[in-house]
């Protein structure tokens, strides 16, 4: 199985039937882990864009629409609600990125990352079974 990822995350992930080969877009060697090296495979997602959508921007929204109320409906206040209006528009529409940590010691670890969820899981369920 070769997983040839897309931009912004160039990389090149080769499985063996002896171990993982890579190469990130800032190399120009391939490089090897033997899966008897792997210890654990995560998957884990970019969380902040969950922090930033449900907490933090609608917090902000109705702030500033309380301060527009109290202080009378200003163009200022308007503005900067329809501010953090637009940015949480722009945060939900941003794609996750899905990393994939191959653990390989206690204090080592390569990560590859993609878009899709269903993709990352293949390759964590591909490693971990020849493990």
């Amino acid at each position: 199985m070769q997983y040839t990822a897309k931009k912004p995350f160039n990389s090149v992930l080769i499985l063996h039937p002896d171990g993982l080969r890579y190469r990130f877009q800032e190399d120009h060697v391939f490089k090897d882990i033997r899966f008897a090296q792997v210890t654990n495979v995560k998957v884990k997602s970019d969380l902040y864009r969950k922090y930033f959508s449900f907490l933090l921007a609608p917090f902000m929204i109705i702030s500033q629409l309380a301060i527009g109320y109290l202080e009378g409906f200003h163009w200022t206040n308007i503005s900067n609600a329809l501010v953090w209006v637009a940015l949480l528009c722009f945060y939900l529409g941003m794609k996750k990125v899905y990393f994939i940590h191959v653990i390989k010691g206690p204090l080592t670890a390569e990560v590859f990352a993609t878009h899709s969820r269903k993709e990352a899981y293949a390759i964590k369920a591909a490693i971990e079974s020849r493990c």
